[in-house]
């Protein structure tokens, strides 16, 4: 008996280990013994001894069904765990452990009606040592309600609760307290909406809302993110399926072209900031009713501090010609990269080739502009070329290729990276998959790189940006 519970112990300490939640410096703190989990594990059967089962959140980064924080700013972790009980008319059930002489104890439980724990949060909300939860309810296929919870002397208050499509917490009005903001989308003509809920006299108030832009559809998955503007100011910035009523246009570049060659709908971004002591759209156009500056129609890009300067990028693109196509659809597109202010204003940091297909982009120079094309020659055996040529559009002139760009795979990889007149474009790929090279071509027209140029504007695309919530 004695070893089939060292054995149990262990093995839950392993289990545990992986399922909670924990921080960096949470995860490097000293163990605790498989006794301890032992103990919590008693408490947690309990539940499940009822006729419960677990019910971890469905989304978000934190979907353990068990996990660790320290709700009360003592420095001691509490346990979170979560739970459907079926019996219950209120089936859902958050249940927090604290440690007490020794043992577990069940310290609070929050219940709520509905199908299932879509996402948590634990958040500062109200300035005081600890943290809120910060709960998305499932009350039904499409009705999600949320809401925020304090726990102080184990006592549980809900402090706001509202429907919701999604929402961030951060700091919009910079007094050093997180706020909420929760993005509301509908099908009535006020319930495309961002909302800014404060922290004053004890409860989470609705402050101020700003409109979303009309002929929003639905919300991009993934779409709201937390950054900052050009002058250091946090804004969310929320990115949503668009569908055109004809208030705004493809850009001057597609106007040759049936815009619904590129999607039957494009996405458009509003940035909502604390500006005048209010939460605003500062991008929406007041006549219109849109935030037309940010509207596109090819939809494979989205918001990132693509330069890694810690402000929040929107991407502009427009279709590259391609003269050796007949089709209407675009092959290639160029980016262009904008930065915000306060005031809603925009300015270039510079313009990419982005080559999602291959993972990475080029910075095209600005004496470029409105001289190339560009096109693909995909070799069988791993080698993958985007050729960059010279070409005003102006007679019946051909191209002039003059750069080439290879993905480079398979076991031959190297031998090709190598290969005459080739140079590699990364340092340290030796390991990778993947090797990336170019080619200078020969061409009387002199588009300002060597291959030092050519490697300084070259990058690979990395994951999305933002300032998740912790």
């Amino acid at each position: 008996m004695k070893r089939f519970r060292v054995l149990l112990a262990a093995g839950l300490f392993l289990l545990l280990t992986g399922c909670f939640s924990q921080s960096v410096d949470e995860m490097y703190a000293q163990p605790k013994a498989p006794d301890d989990y032992l103990k919590l594990d008693n408490k947690i059967s309990e539940v499940l001894n009822a006729g419960g089962e677990y019910a971890a959140p469905l989304t978000g980064e934190l979907t353990q069904k068990v996990q660790l924080q320290d709700l009360d700013g003592d420095g001691v972790q509490e346990a979170i765990a979560f739970f459907r009980v079926s019996s219950d008319e209120r089936q859902l059930k958050i249940c927090i452990y604290r440690e007490s002489n020794e043992d577990y104890e069940l310290a609070a439980m929050i219940e709520s009606a509905g199908t299932a724990i879509n996402v948590v949060s634990y958040q500062d909300v109200d300035g005081v040592p600890g943290k809120e939860i910060i709960v998305g309810w499932q009350q039904s296929d499409k009705l999600y309600s949320l809401a925020a919870y304090s726990i102080h002397n184990d006592q549980v208050l809900e402090l706001m609760r509202t429907e919701y499509t999604d929402f961030q917490v951060c700091d919009l009005d910079t007094d050093g307290v997180n706020e909420i903001v929760v993005i509301h989308t509908g099908m009535g003509e006020n319930s495309n909406r961002a909302e800014l809920y404060d922290y004053r006299d004890g409860m989470l108030e609705l402050d101020s809302a700003a409109p979303l832009s009309r002929n929003v559809t639905s919300l991009v998955e993934n779409g709201v993110k937390t950054g900052y503007l050009k002058d250091g100011v946090p804004a969310v910035f929320v990115d949503a399926a668009y569908a055109s009523s004809g208030s705004a246009a493809p850009g001057e570049e597609l106007s040759a072209f049936n815009s619904a060659t590129y999607s039957g709908e494009g996405h458009i971004t509003d940035i909502f900031a604390w500006k005048n002591g209010a939460l605003r759209n500062i991008t929406l156009n007041s006549a219109t009713g849109e935030s037309d500056g940010t509207i596109r129609w090819y939809t494979a890009v989205s918001a990132k501090d693509i330069n890694s300067d810690g402000i929040l990028e929107l991407p502009d693109p427009y279709a590259l010609t391609d003269p050796t196509s007949s089709s209407i659809a675009v092959n290639f597109w160029a980016i262009r990269w904008l930065q915000y202010d306060v005031n809603g204003k925009s300015s270039l940091v510079f313009t990419t080739y982005y080559n999602d297909r291959d993972g990475w982009y080029f910075i095209l120079p600005e004496s470029w502009d409105g001289k190339i094309t560009v096109s693909r020659n995909d070799v069988a055996g791993g080698e993958r070329a985007v050729i960059f040529s010279y070409w005003e559009g102006q007679g019946t002139a051909e191209p002039v290729p003059f750069l080439v760009i290879y993905a480079l795979s398979g076991d031959n990889r190297y031998m090709r990276a190598n290969m005459a007149g080739r140079f590699r474009l990364l340092p340290d790929d030796t390991d990778s998959d993947t090797i990336y090279a170019a080619r200078l071509l020969q061409s009387d027209w002199d588009c300002g790189l060597d291959e030092e140029g050519v490697k300084a504007n070259f990058a690979l695309i990395t994951s999305e940006w933002s300032y998740e919530k912790s």
